[in-house]
């Protein structure tokens, strides 16, 4: 591989590697929401083995504590947001315009919001008689549908439309910040990092932690996340600087080095990421170890997609092959429908199961495979119908409108690829 090349695959607009990335998060929070209504337990026998010592793989703390893939979720949210701007500082690229930058996020998030929100309200909340007063039901609605149900439990933890749908509302009340935030990220990262870090940190070990009776509802505020999307988009910014620095090695043996570096990186990173997760599989209450290792967990995060950015061919094409690319574009969709789907088929016995005891309560293993894949292949399917039905053709419709009363021209990327639910 020559020099060039070598510039090809360092991508200033666009790091491949996110895709996996992203697609490994969605799957692992939704193994987490199917764990929590299957209860079935990862663990493998394996005397096949057995020469290397090794009898058996448990890998439990996985799913138990997959909700903790939400941040870096949101973190990759951030990096992607972020990168323009970076460029824009570092490379002296145009700074993206706030104008089209709302146009944009409200072309990607609503439409298949609002296709969620519409059916399980009007399709299952109403009929189903979910709410006790037209007071309750009015409030969850309106809550819902204005991205503030995080501000009350009973919109939050208590809706009856679709819980996970709060992680879409803190990314809207960050989209309201965030052309402030980037400008002064532009300016001064380094001073703007550290007071978004700061932030957050004293509201987490000042305010939420001190009052543990709310600290499920205080742990979830936009607030709360500014750490994570101050390491997100510092990773941004990190990832043109270094790309710019890596983009000066042209003999072999530096881009052999580097590839080294960041395969060793990435491969440590997982095993850090491991020690959290073994951490707090069995802390209690949960909350409070997500609120005390958030900040160091989320720059965890960061060290893994950076350090992957820049590994071997190899460990790159297994987080940017076709099959990782699809998860990644109806990740979304996969996102918002998984975890109701998850509860519906359960409460619908679906798989069938018989009796009056709860199949994972009887420990009823066939069904819980059988549920799982059941969940697993619907859910990718219906994220898959509602992408490429609904999403994309909307999207490129509500876009081609937007940019032509813009001036015409039509961004060159995919929407998809900015953003990450």
């Amino acid at each position: 591989m020559n020099a060039q090349e070598n510039d090809n695959r360092i991508d200033f607009t666009h790091v491949d590697v996110l895709d996996g990335v992203r697609a490994a998060a969605i799957l692992i929070v939704f193994w987490f929401h199917v764990w929590q209504q299957s209860w079935l337990i990862p663990i493998f026998e394996t005397p096949w083995l057995s020469w290397l010592g090794i009898t058996r793989i448990n890998l439990d703390a996985v799913p138990r504590t997959g909700y903790l893939f939400v941040d870096l979720m949101l973190l990759i949210s951030a990096f992607c947001l972020f990168l323009p701007h970076a460029r824009a500082a570092l490379l002296g690229e145009p700074v993206p315009d706030w104008r089209l930058f709302y146009k944009k996020r409200l072309i990607r998030i609503l439409p298949p919001y609002l296709l969620c929100v519409l059916v399980v309200f009007f399709c299952y909340a109403l009929p189903s008689g979910a709410y006790a007063t037209a007071r309750s039901m009015w409030r969850d609605l309106i809550a819902t549908l204005t991205f503030t149900q995080t501000f009350s439990m009973d919109t939050y933890i208590g809706t009856r439309i679709n819980v996970v749908l709060w992680t879409a509302a803190i990314e809207m009340q960050f989209y309201l910040l965030f052309p402030l935030l980037a400008k002064a990220f532009r300016k001064r990262p380094l001073l703007t990092w550290l007071a978004m870090a700061a932030v957050s940190e004293l509201y987490l070990r000042c305010y939420a932690l001190p009052n543990p009776d709310s600290l499920r509802m205080t742990l979830n505020q936009l607030i709360a996340f500014f750490g994570v999307f101050a390491n997100g988009m510092a990773g941004a910014w990190l990832y043109v600087l270094l790309s710019r620095t890596f983009r000066r090695f042209s003999r072999p043996w530096q881009r052999r080095t580097l590839s080294a570096a960041g395969t060793l990186l990435a491969a440590g990173s997982v095993a850090l990421i491991a020690v959290f997760q073994n951490g707090a599989a069995y802390a209690n209450p949960i909350q409070v170890f997500q609120a005390e290792y958030r900040f160091l967990l989320s720059a965890v995060f960061l060290l893994l997609i950076l350090s992957l950015a820049f590994s071997c061919r190899a460990l790159r094409w297994v987080f940017s092959n076709r099959v990782m690319r699809f998860l990644a574009a109806i990740s979304y969709n996969l996102y918002i429908w998984h975890q109701w789907l998850a509860v519906r088929l359960k409460n619908w016995r679906i798989p069938y199961w018989e009796g009056d005891t709860l199949p994972n309560m009887a420990g009823n293993r066939v069904w819980q495979w059988e549920y799982t894949l059941l969940v697993l292949a619907l859910s990718i399917a219906l994220a898959a119908l509602i992408t490429y039905a609904f999403e994309r053709p909307v999207s490129r419709r509500l876009l081609a409108r937007f940019c032509s009363a813009h001036g015409g021209k039509r961004p060159t990327k995919n929407l998809n690829m900015e953003e990450n639910l």
